[in-house]
């Protein structure tokens, strides 16, 4: 088989292939260019869903007569001139393919004017043949003609949806325009129907909420956070939806950086962590993101649709888009989080609770030490005289603080603890709530860095998977923020010397705990890609969950009333406490209101 050069048809059909995929991406393409010529209005017609015809009319600088070939010619732009322009590009085009590659699968008419010229010109191009510039009439700007898209292509013709739900991805593309170009007016008619028509609006969140005026809610919350890396400025602005509107799926999640759509899995991320523990782990939040970056730290050049990004610091850009929306909901949820669903007035709840040796813990730990079955085979004798691993007398460590209040508690089939308030009855998850307490003590003993730990005299091995060494050195850090001394022993094992001591009383084997943290792909592919921080944050969440978790009360645990009534009231001090930390809510409340009804007294 020998080897020839491929016909310009074809190369230029390859080429199309690659930046033109539906009508949504010609909308695309010829709305950047819209935007980057300065227009303050921008009109997009559509018929059939765009297969018919496109049209994208605007009022900005226009073409010179005399570029207007250039501009349907491959590899011509206007916005670059070096390669150092890569580096800070600040246009939504600089390839100088899209007119090119639209040209070449479909009719092409652009007529265009300068503002200060007597006529405009006009410009046809039949799938790559070019017309002669003519005059014409026309107003200041730009109109572009999009006629029998993929007209030589069938094969890409018939792979296109309904015209219904190809006028949907367009009309996708222009509500993202409008979103991030608020100073820019946009009318979007679909086979002669008007879609919208948004005037222009002074800032980004008046055009979000006219947009999406239903979908983030009636109250939603205001985003803003700013940052630096190594000399990098960026700023984070936009709206999110409450913890109590989150749904099992939201099509509403957007992001955009220098006004450019993305996709950007670890932003998203980065915002769904800032709700965890406000609702269950399976719902959604409803969001709209701008992010303003100096263009030398971030490539757009690396996806043909530019819907894709690399950064330069991306952990840090992780971190600053999780704090801006974890400051907005605690602002939200107020000093603690907890509301006042048992009764207790945010005022006088105390922000770190006091926790005297003296008061026994509500899980009653076991009478004698926990031991995993390899520690009591040594203990027995079975390992050749080996001392076991547990100290005699192991310390216990308490969790759970001393309440301000107390209240008078009703227990149900040793699950759930009823109790009034104010206004009503409050019917109390004890497993979910202990493990929002558990949490947020761990948390903050861990900040503190005051875990108890218990050594072994004969450190236990643990097999890792090869994929999680490669993590490990990373993440040893973390595991020493969580009271565990661990250490490679071998090519695909490491050495626990140390384990928190609550944990060993509430009999969670430390070989499986830590091979859970280590087994966590999220965590590993986090450290793969270079977000070191952003793995460990991520895995002393999900740890400190499996941590509250194990170690709280369960249901069938027997509780005396004295404590639940003080599981309660330390509940209502605690940070987040109407939620566990998987999101699932700790307690229900019942208005009298709605008991009166029941019962037929209204």
């Amino acid at each position: 088989m020998s080897i020839r050069i491929l016909p310009a048809e074809i190369v230029q059909q390859i080429a199309a292939g690659e930046v033109v995929e539906r009508p949504a991406s010609v909308v695309k393409e010829l709305l950047e260019n819209a935007l980057d010529a300065g227009a303050t209005w921008v009109t997009v017609r559509i018929r059939g869903g765009g297969r018919e015809s496109i049209e994208v009319v605007d009022d900005g600088c226009g073409i010179d007569p005399s570029e207007l070939p250039l501009a349907l010619a491959a590899h011509a732009t206007s916005k670059i001139a070096l390669t150092s322009d890569l580096d800070a590009l600040r246009t939504f085009g600089f390839r100088g393919e899209a007119l090119a590659a639209i040209a070449g699968v479909s009719h092409v008419r652009i007529r265009s004017r300068r503002p200060a010229a007597a006529d405009a010109a006009v410009l046809e191009s039949r799938f790559g043949r070019l017309d002669q510039v003519r005059p014409s009439a026309g107003a200041p700007g730009t109109a572009i003609e999009v006629l029998g898209l993929f007209g030589n292509v069938p094969a890409r013709r018939k792979f296109l949806k309904s015209d219904p739900a190809e006028a949907a991805r367009v009309t996708e593309v222009v509500t993202n325009a409008a979103l991030s170009h608020p100073g820019v007016g946009f009318t979007l008619e679909s086979s002669g129907r008007e879609v919208f028509a948004l005037e222009p609006m002074a800032d980004l969140f008046a055009r979000t909420l006219a947009v999406f005026p239903d979908v983030l809610g009636a109250d939603p919350l205001p985003i803003a956070g700013a940052g630096e890396f190594d000399g990098i400025s960026a700023r984070v602005v936009g709206l999110a939806c409450r913890p109590e509107l989150l749904r099992s799926v939201s099509r509403t999640q957007r992001i955009f950086v220098n006004g450019r759509p993305i996709t950007d899995r670890s932003l998203q991320h980065a915002v769904r962590e800032a709700y965890r523990g406000r609702a269950a782990p399976n719902l959604q939040p409803t969001f709209v993101l701008f992010i303003e970056i100096d263009p030398h730290g971030v490539d757009v050049n690396v996806h043909p649709q530019k819907t894709e990004v690399r950064w330069r610091n991306a952990s840090q850009l992780h971190r600053l888009v999780h704090h801006a929306v974890a400051d907005a909901l605690e602002l939200h949820a107020g000093p603690t989080g907890a509301g006042s669903l048992l009764g207790i007035p945010a005022n006088d709840r105390p922000r770190t609770p006091l926790i005297p040796a003296s008061v026994p813990a509500v899980a009653r730990p076991r009478t004698e030490p926990v031991f995993t079955p390899l520690e009591r085979e040594r203990a027995s004798g079975s390992m050749h005289g080996v001392e076991p691993r547990l100290s005699p007398t192991v310390p216990e460590e308490h969790l759970l603080p001393t309440p301000a209040h107390a209240v008078d508690v009703l227990l149900v089939d040793d699950t759930w603890i009823v109790h009034a308030d104010a206004s009503g009855i409050v019917i109390t998850d004890q497993h979910a709530l202990h493990e929002r307490v558990m949490f947020a003590e761990l948390r903050r003993r861990i900040t503190e860095g005051n875990l108890m730990q218990q050594r072994f005299l004969v450190p236990l091995p643990v097999a890792v998977p090869p994929e999680a060494m490669v993590a490990l050195e990373s993440l040893i850090p973390l595991l020493q923020r969580l009271g565990i001394e661990a250490n490679p022993s071998g090519p695909r094992s490491l050495a626990i010397h140390a384990f928190p001591v609550f944990l060993l009383e509430r009999g969670v084997d430390a070989a499986v705990f830590i091979a859970q943290i280590l087994g966590d792909e999220a965590v590993v592919r986090g450290v793969e890609a270079g977000q070191i921080d952003h793995a460990r944050e991520a895995a002393l969440a999900d740890v400190l969950d499996m941590k509250a978790c194990k170690a709280a009360v369960k249901a069938g645990d027997r509780l005396s009333r004295e404590e639940a009534a003080r599981l309660i009231a330390v509940g209502a001090q605690t940070d987040r406490g109407t939620h566990c930390p998987h999101g699932r809510p700790t307690s229900i409340h019942i208005p009298l209101a709605d008991l009166e009804r029941r019962f037929g007294r209204r």
